[in-house]
């Protein structure tokens, strides 16, 4: 009855995105789950992490169903030859692993927090007979399970793009989509993302997204607050895409 093909599902913000209309800008809708089903979550166990710290290893059994009160986390996989691959970043409202929660299965990824994070953590069997007693909350997971089952489909065509370039610009407009803040003069993105990061995520080198980034920061398309990258226009940030 379960779609096992995602890592994790969100209860909040998500983005919907079709792979023949994917270069078009857009920020994230909001689709909560049922106040019921996080009142649940939020009677399990409150832990908090540092930045840096591991949340859970890919080669350890997650001791119950996490749930992304604030704050964002990395979730990546290590290559044989010992480098990062960042699947994916999760925000407030990510619930995790997903795979594990309805399979029993565990996969070889890693959890790291971002910055300060909270996390709710409660009993996987408790949550499971939850959602069977609950219609709603299972058509709810349900939608956003397909939803982000288009993100990642999303993720595959940009990594199947030539040029390192459009990789870059393709994952900095995902990331304002999935977690961009509107501000008046443009779209911050809140996690606090290093070079490295989305060098990791879009398939690069550190360096090539140091020049990029100085490049789209040059033209005005990029600009830096804080920790944080700011994109004062996605759609002229869409359009600098299609040129490449």
């Amino acid at each position: 009855m379960w779609l096992i093909y995602e890592v994790t599902f969100r209860i909040k913000p998500y983005s919907v995105q079709y792979r023949d209309n994917r270069h078009q800008p857009h920020m994230s809708s909001t689709s909560p789950l049922s106040q019921n089903l996080i009142d649940f979550i939020r009677q399990g166990t409150l832990q908090t992490f540092s930045k840096g710290e591991q949340i859970l290893r890919g080669d350890t059994k997650p001791t119950g169903v996490f749930w992304i009160d604030s704050g964002y986390v990395k979730v990546y996989s290590i290559t044989d030859s010992g480098q990062e691959n960042v699947h994916s970043i999760y925000g407030p409202g990510a619930i995790f692993p997903i795979v594990w929660v309805i399979t029993g299965k565990l996969r070889p990824v890693f959890y790291e927090a971002l910055g300060p994070v909270c996390i709710y953590r409660c009993n996987r069997e408790q949550f499971l007979a939850y959602l069977d007693q609950d219609i709603a909350a299972c058509k709810d997971v349900l939608r956003v399970a397909v939803e982000m089952f288009n993100n990642y489909a999303d993720r595959v065509d940009n990594l199947e793009q030539t040029l390192s370039s459009s990789r870059i610009i393709h994952r900095l407009i995902r990331l304002a989509e999935q977690h961009g803040e509107k501000q008046e003069k443009g779209i911050l993105i809140k996690p606090p993302l290093k070079h490295h990061d989305i060098a990791n995520s879009a398939n690069c080198s550190r360096e090539t997204v140091s020049r990029e980034l100085a490049r789209l920061e040059k033209k005005g398309l990029v600009s830096y607050k804080e920790q944080h990258i700011f994109i004062p226009d996605l759609q002229l940030l869409s359009k600098e895409l299609h040129s490449n």
